[in-house]
């Protein structure tokens, strides 16, 4: 589907090896090191930095392979449905864990009812790992919250979702008719891992009040949003979460909103795809889809 060096410069991109990309593609070392310099002279960029015994990929040779990575798994998919008539159509997506059990489910009911799929798959991950599938084509689109490189993607807003601390009905600050960033250090705080767009946001808006999160007595790393509400539930410490994921908690009491000045934003939810999509049409049409059973 791509030329030679290009090709070639791809494996070398994901190997970082003259040797294994030689290896990988049955050609000698030195075919290896002659095509990259033929792609260099021809598209006047430099796209390898080569220092025995490491190889190193430019800024421009990073933005060619994850271009050509994605060019290659649009064009697998193209030739897919074209061999196919069309007929036996697979879809996959991913969504960060956070939204996957309101969201997600959404979003698969979606594609029952519209499309009859051969195939759905649906990865959850947090939001830098949902990024690089889809950066890497494989994943076709993303849910997502946090902050990203909005020059990468392509994107639309869901919802604006607030952000909201939280503690159990039982927690001692749950009594309190109001409470300050300094009331809430005493406790443990529990979040979510290194990557997840909730613990980004929830960092930005501490260090807005001049607070780390290690100032906090203790922190709790959980990655499973599940297991992590329960622990808020159990009196274990505070979180900060989407509200839309606690709203049954809050209505039956078991959760209790903190009143924190300045401890509650509204932050975008996000439909990702890649940048010129050939199947950005496709996309679009899913994200409208959501957007009408969100309103």
């Amino acid at each position: 589907m791509i030329s030679q060096e290009y090709q070639t410069f791809l494996v070398l991109s994901q190997t970082l090896s003259y040797t294994k990309t030689a290896h990988q593609l049955f050609i000698s070392q030195p075919a290896v090191t002659q095509q990259i310099q033929r792609l260099e002279t021809s598209l006047n960029l430099k796209l390898v930095i080569y220092k025995r015994p490491k190889l190193t990929l430019t800024h421009a040779g990073e933005q060619l392979a994850a271009f050509l990575t994605r060019t290659q798994a649009q064009a697998v998919k193209v030739l897919n449905n074209l061999q196919n008539d069309n007929q036996k159509q697979e879809i996959s997506f991913g969504i960060t864990r956070s939204l996957s059990e309101v969201i997600g489910k959404k979003m698969i009911s979606i594609m029952l009812n519209k499309v009859n799929f051969t195939a759905i798959k649906c990865v959850a991950g947090n939001t830098t790992s949902i990024l690089a599938q889809i950066s890497n084509g494989t994943i076709d689109f993303g849910i997502v919250e946090g902050n990203f490189d909005k020059h990468t993607f392509s994107y639309h807003i869901i919802r604006n979702e607030p952000f909201i601390p939280l503690v159990s009905c039982t927690h001692p600050l749950a009594r309190k008719k109001s409470v300050t960033w300094n009331d809430l250090l005493s406790y443990p705080l529990i979040i979510r891992e290194e990557g997840s767009g909730s613990r980004e946001i929830l960092t930005s808006l501490a260090q807005k009040e001049n607070i780390s999160l290690t100032d906090f007595s203790q922190l709790l790393t959980i990655s499973e949003p599940t297991l992590l509400r329960q622990l808020v539930k159990k009196g274990v410490g505070i979180s900060f979460l989407y509200k839309i994921l606690v709203e049954n908690d809050l209505k039956q009491g078991i959760l209790k909103q903190l009143p924190l000045p300045r401890g509650v934003v509204e932050h975008e939810l996000y439909f990702v795809y890649a940048k010129e999509s050939f199947f950005a049409s496709d996309y679009q049409q899913w994200f409208h889809s959501l957007d009408a059973l969100n309103n």
